[in-house]
């Protein structure tokens, strides 16, 4: 009885240890959240770059993102979008979520990002970051809306370009609008 004891002090021990050592972040540890619901610091460090926890996506990329499976998708964001200043002008945007980074090249980032606006509508927005961490182009690449469920976006996402299809179900038929995109050398997207 006394071994079985010792044996789950050293175990409990053992964990507390392990959990104590934690990573030393340039971020401080405090939480601040401004009247937008982007946070201002962190306890985590998400930085642009293949050193950062969001998931790394291979082309080709479909994006499709709806209400049904945000939440499943990518991590909360705890103060990366404000970092970075990113803006969606919506003045109710919140929930924001950033899903995967894309390597289209070495010289940016490449994020996409996903958020609320009131309990309706979701937007996602593929977003390119220089080393310093200033976006240089945003693009829209999926849209849902479930107040009608008549609007929505998709995309397809290849290494040289991005395809965007809009949907309006309100009309008889169904009408579909195709943009395509390419992505220049220095990050900006440029319509084809």
């Amino acid at each position: 009885m006394k071994n079985t004891i010792a044996m789950f002090l050293i175990t409990a021990f053992f964990f507390q240890a392990c959990g104590s050592q934690k990573e030393k972040s340039p971020i401080s540890t405090t939480q601040d959240i401004s009247k937008d619901n982007i946070p201002i610091k962190t306890n985590k460090e998400i930085s642009p770059g293949p050193t950062t926890t969001l998931p790394l996506r291979h082309f080709p990329v479909t994006d499709s993102t709806s209400f049904d499976d945000f939440e499943k998708s990518g991590i909360p964001d705890t103060g990366f979008l404000k970092r970075i200043n990113f803006d969606p002008r919506r003045k109710d945007a919140n929930n924001f979520r950033l899903n995967y980074q894309l390597p289209f090249s070495d010289s940016f980032t490449s994020v996409v990002i996903s958020y609320q606006c009131g309990e309706n509508e979701l937007f996602t927005t593929l977003v390119t970051i220089n080393k310093d961490n200033k976006i240089i182009d945003k693009l829209e690449i999926a849209y849902d809306e479930v107040a009608e469920s008549a609007f929505g976006k998709t995309s397809k996402i290849e290494k040289d370009k991005i395809v965007v299809t809009s949907s309006n179900w309100m009309s008889e038929p169904p009408m579909f609008e195709t943009e395509t995109y390419i992505l220049t050398n220095d990050g900006k997207f440029k319509k084809e």
